[in-house]
Formats: structure tokens, sequence, C-alpha cells
């Protein structure tokens, strides 16, 4: 499915596109945005459309009555300006500030975690996440903190 890892002020995340659960992937897609605030956020979801929608509705100004029925099946790391960092889990609230030198999320999170633990950095964390995840793959995408 995806990997997306953050460290050190760079978000970065796999780009192989998920084609449904019985379907091999289409080809690549970017799981990393920036808002027109700055805020930058990397997605992954099982449900192909969730992802954005999900961009969409933040985009939007995130208003829970605004999303309709049911949660988005979704996990998300969001990065205000500033380095705050918040996770989504299957839900419209946010978890944080989350205090945290580096996470990972997605199928691969846990590989991009354990590289970050030996002092990778995000990128080449979700290079690895890639060797060895099934689900995730194509080049790595990266977003920069802005000045």
């Amino acid at each position: 499915m995806s990997v997306v890892a953050y460290r050190d002020g760079v978000l970065a995340a796999d780009s192989r596109a998920y084609g449904g659960k019985w379907c091999a992937s289409p080809g690549a897609k970017r799981k990393i945005h920036r808002l027109e605030d700055g805020t930058r956020i990397g997605i992954t979801s099982g449900i192909v459309g969730m992802p954005e929608r999900f961009l969409a509705w933040l985009a939007a100004g995130a208003d829970p009555k605004a999303w309709g029925e049911g949660a988005p099946d979704l996990r998300a790391l969001i990065i205000k300006p500033g380095g705050e960092v918040f996770l989504v889990d299957d839900g419209l609230h946010f978890s944080g500030p989350i205090e945290c030198e580096f996470y990972a999320i997605g199928s691969g999170g846990d590989f991009a975690l354990g590289a970050m633990a030996a002092g990778m950095p995000a990128r080449e964390a979700v290079g690895i996440a890639c060797q060895f995840d099934q689900h995730c793959g194509g080049p790595v995408t990266v977003l920069h903190e802005e000045p």
C-alpha cells in the first residue's frame, strides 16, 4: 500500500499507486502534499480515492460536518508550518502535536521506523521500506519544510 516517513523537517513517501484489493498497481501517484498554508500531509489508505477525498476535505477547512457519513479509512501524518506533527488514524480527529524525533506510517512504516532508528534520513528510510514491503515501491518523493 504505502510508506510515509518524517524526520528532520523532511516528509518522504513511496509512489506506488494502489490498484484496489484484487488488482496490480496501475502505476505511480503522489502521496505527500503541501496545502496553501504550508501544511504538509502524507496519506496512506487501502481504499482507492480515499486519500484524494481526505486531502480535498482538509484543503476546504476540515469541517467534520462537511465529511458526510462514515469515517475515513486512512492514516495520515500532518506537519504544520513550524514542525508540529499530528497523526490521523481512521477518523476525523487528529492526535497531537506529537513529540517525536521521527515517525512513519503505512504498510512499510515499521521498516522505515527501524531504518530511522538506525540513523537514516526519511528519504533513505522510505527506500529501505520499498525493498522489504511488497506493497511499497516506485520513486521516493520528498517535501522539505519551507523556509
